[in-house]
Protein backbone atom coordinates (compact mmCIF):
# COMPACT_ATOMS: atom_id res chain seq x y z
CA UNK A 1 0.00 0.00 0.00
CA UNK A 2 1.43 3.66 -1.18
CA UNK A 3 1.11 6.42 1.45
CA UNK A 4 1.18 9.06 -1.16
CA UNK A 5 0.75 12.35 -0.32
CA UNK A 6 -1.70 14.72 -1.76
CA UNK A 7 0.90 16.94 -3.24
CA UNK A 8 3.56 14.23 -4.42
CA UNK A 9 1.55 13.61 -7.70
CA UNK A 10 2.46 10.76 -10.04
CA UNK A 11 6.37 11.49 -8.51
CA UNK A 12 8.63 8.73 -9.08
CA UNK A 13 12.75 8.26 -7.30
CA UNK A 14 15.79 7.04 -9.43
CA UNK A 15 16.81 3.58 -8.40
CA UNK A 16 20.69 3.49 -7.66
CA UNK A 17 22.35 0.35 -9.48
CA UNK A 18 25.79 0.73 -7.51
CA UNK A 19 26.82 1.64 -3.91
CA UNK A 20 30.23 2.07 -2.72
CA UNK A 21 31.72 3.47 0.46
CA UNK A 22 35.76 5.02 -0.24
CA UNK A 23 37.92 4.87 1.55
CA UNK A 24 37.25 8.54 2.95
CA UNK A 25 33.47 7.45 3.95
CA UNK A 26 32.01 8.84 1.17
CA UNK A 27 29.29 6.69 -0.53
CA UNK A 28 29.37 7.05 -4.03
CA UNK A 29 26.30 5.96 -5.76
CA UNK A 30 25.46 5.53 -9.37
CA UNK A 31 22.09 6.19 -10.70
CA UNK A 32 19.97 3.87 -12.93
CA UNK A 33 16.89 5.16 -15.59
CA UNK A 34 14.86 2.98 -13.30
CA UNK A 35 11.97 4.56 -11.38
CA UNK A 36 10.28 3.65 -8.05
CA UNK A 37 7.34 4.62 -5.95
CA UNK A 38 9.05 5.83 -2.79
CA UNK A 39 6.11 5.54 -0.57
CA UNK A 40 5.94 2.36 -0.64
CA UNK A 41 6.22 0.22 2.55
CA UNK A 42 10.47 -0.08 3.50
CA UNK A 43 11.40 -3.83 3.75
CA UNK A 44 11.30 -3.05 8.06
CA UNK A 45 7.49 -2.52 6.94
CA UNK A 46 8.46 1.10 7.93
CA UNK A 47 7.25 4.50 5.98
CA UNK A 48 10.53 6.33 4.28
CA UNK A 49 11.64 8.97 6.75
CA UNK A 50 10.75 6.41 9.75
CA UNK A 51 13.51 4.29 7.64
CA UNK A 52 15.75 6.63 7.09
CA UNK A 53 15.68 8.00 10.53
CA UNK A 54 16.59 5.04 12.17
CA UNK A 55 19.03 3.00 9.69
CA UNK A 56 22.92 3.47 11.30
CA UNK A 57 24.73 5.10 7.97
CA UNK A 58 28.39 3.72 9.52
CA UNK A 59 27.86 0.19 9.36
CA UNK A 60 28.67 0.35 5.78
CA UNK A 61 26.96 -3.15 5.08
CA UNK A 62 23.51 -2.11 6.56
CA UNK A 63 23.81 1.46 4.56
CA UNK A 64 24.73 0.09 1.25
CA UNK A 65 22.03 -2.22 1.61
CA UNK A 66 19.56 0.52 2.51
CA UNK A 67 20.91 3.19 -0.02
CA UNK A 68 20.38 0.11 -2.80
CA UNK A 69 17.44 -0.35 -1.84
CA UNK A 70 15.78 3.33 -1.41
CA UNK A 71 18.00 5.77 -3.22
CA UNK A 72 20.10 7.90 -2.76
CA UNK A 73 20.22 10.95 0.19
CA UNK A 74 22.07 13.80 -2.27
CA UNK A 75 22.31 16.54 0.39
CA UNK A 76 23.27 18.91 -2.18
CA UNK A 77 20.83 18.89 -4.73
CA UNK A 78 17.89 18.41 -2.19
CA UNK A 79 18.17 22.40 -1.10
CA UNK A 80 21.46 23.44 -1.82
CA UNK A 81 24.22 23.58 0.61
CA UNK A 82 27.13 25.95 1.34
CA UNK A 83 29.62 23.22 3.14
CA UNK A 84 30.80 21.05 0.23
CA UNK A 85 32.53 17.90 1.59
CA UNK A 86 33.64 17.23 -2.02
CA UNK A 87 35.64 20.18 -1.82
CA UNK A 88 37.22 19.61 2.02
CA UNK A 89 38.29 16.43 0.43
CA UNK A 90 39.80 17.47 -2.51
CA UNK A 91 37.38 15.40 -4.65
CA UNK A 92 36.26 15.67 -8.35
CA UNK A 93 32.72 16.75 -8.92
CA UNK A 94 31.08 13.12 -9.61
CA UNK A 95 29.71 12.21 -13.10
CA UNK A 96 25.91 13.54 -13.56
CA UNK A 97 24.46 9.99 -13.09
CA UNK A 98 26.06 9.73 -9.67
CA UNK A 99 26.27 11.07 -6.49
CA UNK A 100 28.84 11.27 -3.86
CA UNK A 101 28.38 12.53 -0.23
CA UNK A 102 29.70 12.08 3.16
CA UNK A 103 28.72 10.24 5.85
CA UNK A 104 28.33 12.98 8.13
CA UNK A 105 26.30 14.78 5.74
CA UNK A 106 23.78 12.10 5.74
CA UNK A 107 23.83 11.92 9.49
CA UNK A 108 23.33 15.71 9.13
CA UNK A 109 20.32 14.94 7.36
CA UNK A 110 19.16 11.76 9.44
CA UNK A 111 19.01 14.39 12.49
CA UNK A 112 16.65 17.01 10.65
CA UNK A 113 14.56 14.06 10.15
CA UNK A 114 14.40 13.03 13.22
CA UNK A 115 13.90 16.51 14.65
CA UNK A 116 10.65 16.93 12.36
CA UNK A 117 9.34 13.11 13.45
CA UNK A 118 9.73 13.89 17.01
CA UNK A 119 8.26 17.63 16.62
CA UNK A 120 5.33 16.45 14.52
CA UNK A 121 4.46 13.66 17.23
CA UNK A 122 4.11 16.75 20.08
CA UNK A 123 2.27 18.80 17.52
CA UNK A 124 -0.13 16.06 16.88
CA UNK A 125 -0.30 14.94 20.34
CA UNK A 126 -1.82 18.42 21.74
CA UNK A 127 -3.73 19.27 18.00
CA UNK A 128 -7.39 19.57 20.29
CA UNK A 129 -5.62 21.58 23.90
CA UNK A 130 -2.73 23.16 21.82
CA UNK A 131 -0.73 22.52 24.68
CA UNK A 132 2.45 23.95 24.35
CA UNK A 133 6.08 23.26 26.46
CA UNK A 134 8.43 26.37 25.11
CA UNK A 135 11.01 23.93 25.78
CA UNK A 136 9.92 21.59 22.88
CA UNK A 137 10.76 24.77 20.31
CA UNK A 138 14.42 25.43 21.54
CA UNK A 139 16.46 24.47 18.56
CA UNK A 140 19.64 25.43 17.00
CA UNK A 141 19.43 26.10 13.08
CA UNK A 142 22.48 25.55 11.65
CA UNK A 143 22.25 27.87 8.76
CA UNK A 144 25.15 29.37 6.13
CA UNK A 145 24.85 32.63 7.98
CA UNK A 146 25.92 30.71 11.78
CA UNK A 147 23.98 29.02 14.00
CA UNK A 148 20.72 30.53 14.97
CA UNK A 149 19.42 30.34 18.29
CA UNK A 150 15.58 29.31 18.12
CA UNK A 151 13.56 29.39 21.52
CA UNK A 152 14.82 30.33 25.05
CA UNK A 153 16.35 33.83 26.38
CA UNK A 154 18.63 33.90 23.59
CA UNK A 155 16.34 33.35 20.35
CA UNK A 156 17.36 35.81 17.66
CA UNK A 157 20.82 35.62 18.40
CA UNK A 158 23.71 33.93 15.97
CA UNK A 159 26.35 31.99 17.32
CA UNK A 160 30.04 32.49 15.81
CA UNK A 161 31.76 29.51 14.93
CA UNK A 162 32.94 27.42 18.02
CA UNK A 163 36.77 27.63 16.76
CA UNK A 164 36.53 31.59 16.45
CA UNK A 165 34.91 31.41 20.42
CA UNK A 166 38.25 29.40 21.72
CA UNK A 167 40.62 31.39 22.79
CA UNK A 168 42.79 28.38 22.43
CA UNK A 169 42.72 28.32 18.61
CA UNK A 170 43.22 31.85 18.57
CA UNK A 171 46.98 33.53 17.89
CA UNK A 172 48.84 34.76 21.01
CA UNK A 173 48.74 38.65 20.08
CA UNK A 174 45.42 38.30 18.62
CA UNK A 175 43.64 37.05 21.71
CA UNK A 176 43.69 40.26 24.18
CA UNK A 177 41.19 42.13 26.24
CA UNK A 178 39.05 43.56 23.25
CA UNK A 179 38.35 39.85 22.70
CA UNK A 180 37.21 38.65 26.42
CA UNK A 181 33.90 39.91 26.06
CA UNK A 182 32.77 38.43 22.09
CA UNK A 183 34.85 35.48 23.47
CA UNK A 184 32.56 34.81 26.99
CA UNK A 185 29.46 36.09 25.02
CA UNK A 186 30.30 32.98 22.69
CA UNK A 187 30.50 30.44 25.61
CA UNK A 188 27.80 31.83 27.46
CA UNK A 189 25.85 31.15 24.74
CA UNK A 190 27.30 27.91 23.55
CA UNK A 191 26.47 26.76 27.51
CA UNK A 192 22.88 27.97 27.38
CA UNK A 193 22.27 25.46 24.02
CA UNK A 194 23.88 22.56 25.19
CA UNK A 195 22.29 19.57 24.32
CA UNK A 196 19.40 21.39 22.33
CA UNK A 197 18.69 19.32 18.33
CA UNK A 198 20.35 20.93 15.80
CA UNK A 199 18.91 21.43 12.24
CA UNK A 200 21.06 22.50 9.52
CA UNK A 201 19.67 24.30 6.55
CA UNK A 202 21.13 25.19 3.43
CA UNK A 203 21.50 28.18 0.94
CA UNK A 204 18.41 27.44 -1.30
CA UNK A 205 16.16 27.82 2.24
CA UNK A 206 17.61 30.27 4.37
CA UNK A 207 16.26 33.60 3.20
CA UNK A 208 12.84 32.99 5.19
CA UNK A 209 14.17 32.98 8.25
CA UNK A 210 15.00 36.18 10.47
CA UNK A 211 16.18 36.94 14.23
CA UNK A 212 12.53 38.88 14.79
CA UNK A 213 10.96 35.24 13.22
CA UNK A 214 13.33 32.94 15.32
CA UNK A 215 12.40 35.46 18.61
CA UNK A 216 8.89 33.98 18.47
CA UNK A 217 8.63 30.74 16.59
CA UNK A 218 8.76 27.29 18.42
CA UNK A 219 7.17 28.96 21.13
CA UNK A 220 3.38 28.29 21.15
CA UNK A 221 1.54 25.06 19.65
CA UNK A 222 0.69 27.72 16.56
CA UNK A 223 4.72 29.20 16.05
CA UNK A 224 5.73 25.97 16.39
CA UNK A 225 3.29 24.40 13.34
CA UNK A 226 4.86 27.93 11.63
CA UNK A 227 8.71 26.91 12.47
CA UNK A 228 8.49 23.25 11.24
CA UNK A 229 6.70 24.70 7.93
CA UNK A 230 9.17 27.13 7.22
CA UNK A 231 12.37 23.79 7.77
CA UNK A 232 10.30 21.63 5.51
CA UNK A 233 8.77 24.21 2.64
CA UNK A 234 12.13 24.18 0.65
CA UNK A 235 12.69 20.47 0.23
CA UNK A 236 8.62 20.61 -0.92
CA UNK A 237 9.19 23.15 -3.18
CA UNK A 238 12.06 22.06 -4.64
CA UNK A 239 10.06 18.08 -4.78
CA UNK A 240 6.87 19.45 -6.92
CA UNK A 241 8.98 20.70 -9.74
CA UNK A 242 8.49 19.25 -12.93
CA UNK A 243 10.06 18.23 -16.08
CA UNK A 244 9.51 18.87 -19.51
CA UNK A 245 11.03 17.10 -22.22
CA UNK A 246 9.76 16.75 -25.67
CA UNK A 247 9.77 13.01 -27.74
CA UNK A 248 8.71 11.94 -30.92
CA UNK A 249 6.11 9.16 -31.38
CA UNK A 250 4.08 7.04 -33.66
CA UNK A 251 0.58 8.26 -34.11
CA UNK A 252 -1.94 8.28 -36.76
CA UNK A 253 -3.19 11.66 -38.41
CA UNK A 254 -5.01 12.50 -40.84
CA UNK A 255 -1.92 12.31 -43.70
CA UNK A 256 -1.61 9.00 -42.13
CA UNK A 257 1.26 7.50 -39.77
CA UNK A 258 3.55 10.04 -38.88
CA UNK A 259 6.16 10.62 -35.66
CA UNK A 260 4.46 13.51 -34.07
CA UNK A 261 6.12 15.55 -31.38
CA UNK A 262 4.96 15.52 -27.86
CA UNK A 263 5.33 17.22 -24.96
CA UNK A 264 6.08 14.92 -21.82
CA UNK A 265 5.95 16.16 -18.43
CA UNK A 266 7.25 13.83 -15.53
CA UNK A 267 8.12 14.60 -11.58
CA UNK A 268 11.79 12.69 -10.93
CA UNK A 269 13.39 12.58 -7.89
CA UNK A 270 17.28 11.96 -7.56
CA UNK A 271 17.13 11.99 -3.59
CA UNK A 272 14.87 10.35 -1.35
CA UNK A 273 14.50 13.68 0.98
CA UNK A 274 12.00 15.14 -1.09
CA UNK A 275 9.53 12.36 -0.95
CA UNK A 276 10.32 12.32 2.82
CA UNK A 277 9.87 15.49 2.91
CA UNK A 278 6.87 15.38 1.46
CA UNK A 279 5.70 13.00 3.84
CA UNK A 280 6.74 14.98 6.48
CA UNK A 281 4.44 18.31 5.12
CA UNK A 282 1.48 16.02 4.85
CA UNK A 283 1.65 14.74 8.05
CA UNK A 284 1.92 18.28 9.33
CA UNK A 285 -1.17 19.59 6.73
CA UNK A 286 -3.25 16.95 8.54
CA UNK A 287 -2.50 17.88 12.24
CA UNK A 288 -3.48 21.37 11.29
CA UNK A 289 -7.03 19.73 9.16
CA UNK A 290 -7.52 18.63 13.02
CA UNK A 291 -6.23 14.76 11.80
CA UNK A 292 -3.47 12.60 13.55
CA UNK A 293 0.01 13.02 11.87
CA UNK A 294 2.75 11.17 14.06
CA UNK A 295 2.50 9.36 17.22
CA UNK A 296 4.96 7.34 19.29
CA UNK A 297 4.90 3.49 18.98
CA UNK A 298 3.92 1.66 22.15
CA UNK A 299 6.20 -1.04 21.84
CA UNK A 300 9.87 0.74 20.47
CA UNK A 301 8.88 4.32 22.02
CA UNK A 302 9.97 6.50 18.42
CA UNK A 303 8.05 8.14 16.39
CA UNK A 304 6.27 7.58 13.60
CA UNK A 305 3.82 8.92 11.22
CA UNK A 306 0.27 8.51 11.10
CA UNK A 307 -1.11 9.14 7.20
CA UNK A 308 -4.15 7.35 7.57
CA UNK A 309 -6.17 5.64 10.61
CA UNK A 310 -5.09 2.10 9.91
CA UNK A 311 -1.72 3.06 11.50
CA UNK A 312 -2.23 4.83 15.11
CA UNK A 313 -0.84 2.87 17.81
CA UNK A 314 2.42 0.84 16.55
CA UNK A 315 4.90 1.43 13.88
CA UNK A 316 4.54 -1.77 12.19
CA UNK A 317 3.00 -5.22 12.92
CA UNK A 318 6.51 -6.29 14.55
CA UNK A 319 6.13 -4.24 17.02
CA UNK A 320 2.52 -4.53 17.13
CA UNK A 321 3.11 -8.59 17.89
CA UNK A 322 5.65 -7.81 20.36
CA UNK A 323 3.28 -5.74 22.41
CA UNK A 324 0.71 -8.19 22.23
CA UNK A 325 2.91 -10.81 23.52
CA UNK A 326 4.20 -9.00 26.50
CA UNK A 327 0.82 -7.77 27.33
CA UNK A 328 -0.71 -11.31 27.42
CA UNK A 329 2.22 -12.32 29.43
CA UNK A 330 1.52 -9.60 31.93
CA UNK A 331 -2.69 -10.72 31.87
CA UNK A 332 -0.96 -14.04 32.64
CA UNK A 333 1.00 -13.43 35.52
CA UNK A 334 -2.47 -10.79 36.78
CA UNK A 335 -0.49 -7.45 36.11
CA UNK A 336 -2.50 -4.59 34.81
CA UNK A 337 -1.83 -3.96 31.07
CA UNK A 338 -2.27 -1.22 28.98
CA UNK A 339 -5.14 -0.44 26.94
CA UNK A 340 -5.73 1.04 23.34
CA UNK A 341 -7.33 4.12 23.16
Amino acid sequence: MSHRPRLAGDGRLLVPGKVVYDQDDFVRVRLTDDLADPFEWTDDRLLLPESFARTDFRDKRAARRWIGQHGAVDRLGAAGRIDNSLDFFGKPEPPIEEIWEHVVDIETEQANVRWHLTTLERLSAHREDRAWDPAWGQVVIDSPDGELIVGGPEAGVTMASPLLADPRWLPSDAYDERLRPFVELQSRLRAATDGWPTVAVGDGNWSTMTAARARVLGSTWDTAIELASVLIEPYVAEAVERRFTFVRESRETGTGERAVLLPREERTWRSILLPTYLQLFEALRRITEGEPGAAICRECDRPFLVLDARRRFFCNDRERTRHTQRERRRRLQGDPVEEDA
